[in-house]
Parts: structure tokens; C-alpha cells; sequence
């Protein structure tokens, strides 16, 4: 008697299990911050704010004389004690600093690939010779951003408190002179709540 009900026992959790559904829905790229830590939207809102401030300076885009210098980033440092993609935030800073067309960027990942397009080129015997692209060619960074991420963090009577700092640079390879530079600051708080019974 035992055998038979605990058969019927797992047939009703496996036709319950496949009864469960899950659902997904889009939410807002801004929306009411949930917890003190960072979010995507202040990570996003915070690349836009840095990026627009070495736009807007009128007198950086004097300097570098309307000619679209050629940049580069080196990894920007993550301070702080949270978890985060660094290199998806330099990746959204080089497609803004793009879309701007006021620069142009150094790719890094120069691969054997490329160096074999390039010896495809030169050695194939269809490519004309004046226009192949020969070894040696390539831009060179006139100038590089680098920053980094910090933050203070304290908790007084179940009320934590966040304070974040991004800090953005741009150096002149040529002079060593940092020619721009901006900060965006993010405090966060969260308090903790307590439920009486």
C-alpha cells in the first residue's frame, strides 16, 4: 500500500514541476535605486556625465586642434569592494568618445590574423603592390584615458552609507602632461529595516 501512494506522491510533484512557469518581462533602464550598491543606471549615467564633460571642454578640443587624435585606454582600476566588468565600462567610454567623431582609437588586439592579411597581401601576387598594407603602418596612440573607481563605505545604527568616485584622466604621451581630467562622485544610503512581532 506504502509503494503505490509514494508513486503517486512523485507523479503529483513531477505534474506540478511541469505545471511551473516562468516569466520575464523588461523593466527601465532607470528605476528606484534598490539597494546602496552600485546599479547599472549609476554606472551608465556616470559613464554619459564623464564622457559629455571632456566633450563639452572647449578649451581640450582647442588642444587637440579638431584633427581626431588618436586615443587609447589602459584598464581603469576598480577600487572598490564591489564586483564590477571594468572592461565593459572602458568599452562603453571608447563607443561614446566614437560616436563623437572628434577621436579615433588604437586597437590593442593586434593578432596574428591581421598579421597574416597582411603577408596575404603583400606575398599573393593579386594585390597591387602600392596599395597592399605592409607591417609597420599602423597608428600610433598620441594620447591615453585612465582612472579608477574608489569608494568609502560605513554603517552607523542599521544605516549604510555608500560614497563612490569615478575618476577619468587623459595624458599627452608626448609632454606627460595630464590634459584633461574630471570626477563624478555617487552616494548611496540604505537603511536596514526591522520587523516587530
Amino acid at each position: 500500500m506504502k509503494t503505490p501512494m509514494i508513486a503517486l506522491a512523485a507523479l503529483a510533484a513531477v505534474v506540478s514541476a511541469g505545471c511551473a512557469t516562468t516569466t520575464a518581462r523588461e523593466t527601465q533602464l532607470d528605476r528606484k535605486a534598490m539597494t546602496a550598491a552600485l546599479e547599472p543606471q549609476d554606472v551608465r549615467r556616470t559613464v554619459e556625465k564623464m564622457v559629455d564633460s571632456m566633450l563639452a571642454d572647449q578649451e581640450f578640443i582647442k588642444e587637440v586642434g579638431g584633427n581626431r587624435p588618436v586615443l587609447d585606454i589602459s584598464g581603469i582600476q576598480n577600487r572598490s569592494t564591489m564586483h564590477l566588468d571594468m572592461t565593459s565600462i572602458t568599452d562603453s567610454i571608447r563607443t561614446k568618445l566614437l560616436r563623437s567623431r572628434k577621436f579615433r582609437f588604437m586597437d590593442r588586439t593586434t593578432s596574428g590574423e591581421d598579421v597574416q592579411f597582411m603577408n596575404d597581401q603583400a606575398f599573393n601576387g593579386l594585390t597591387d603592390p602600392n596599395k597592399a598594407i605592409a607591417a609597420g603602418q599602423q597608428s600610433a596612440a598620441q594620447m591615453y584615458l585612465y582612472g579608477a573607481l574608489t569608494e568609502m563605505r560605513q554603517q552607523v545604527n542599521g544605516v549604510t552609507d555608500r560614497y563612490y568616485k569615478f575618476t577619468l584622466n587623459l595624458k599627452d604621451l608626448r609632454s606627460g602632461e595630464i590634459i584633461w581630467s574630471d570626477e563624478q562622485e555617487i552616494r548611496k544610503e540604505q537603511t536596514k529595516s526591522t520587523m516587530g512581532f
